[in-house]
């Protein structure tokens, strides 16, 4: 009887532990509008430059990063989107939850839109 205590306590005991790791860990990596972002569960960390593309527009909407850096837009809204730079890229119509990646290999500040809302625009800085 002792020993049936015991396992259940210790299992018990691992489970929240776990669940405080997963925890701190999430909200340690979660960073909103940096270029740090916990993408996918657990143990996935993946570093990345993201612009999410919400409701409201463009966020964060000026983003710095280096030459050679990957970019990464993500539609976070229910509307679907295509994301526009007349000297970059032109993306595929985004619907709800899917993303559009590519590189940046030269310098400069690249503006770019909402090709299905031009009103909707941002900055990328590359330095």
């Amino acid at each position: 009887m002792i020993n049936a205590k015991i396992i259940t306590a210790l299992i018990i005991s691992v489970l929240i532990l776990l669940g405080v790791y997963f925890f701190v860990s999430v909200e340690n990596n979660t960073q909103s509008g940096n270029s740090v972002r916990l993408l996918g569960t657990g143990s996935s960390v993946i570093e990345s430059n993201i612009i999410e593309r919400t409701a409201d527009g463009f966020f964060p909407a000026i983003l710095t990063v280096s030459v050679g850096d990957n970019v990464t837009f993500v539609n976070k809204d229910k509307e679907n989107h295509r994301i526009t730079s007349d000297s970059l890229y032109i993306s595929k119509e985004l619907k709800n939850g899917e993303n559009f990646q590519f590189t940046l290999n030269k310098k400069g500040t690249f503006e770019y839109y909402d090709n299905l809302n031009k009103e909707l625009t941002g900055t990328i800085v590359v330095k």
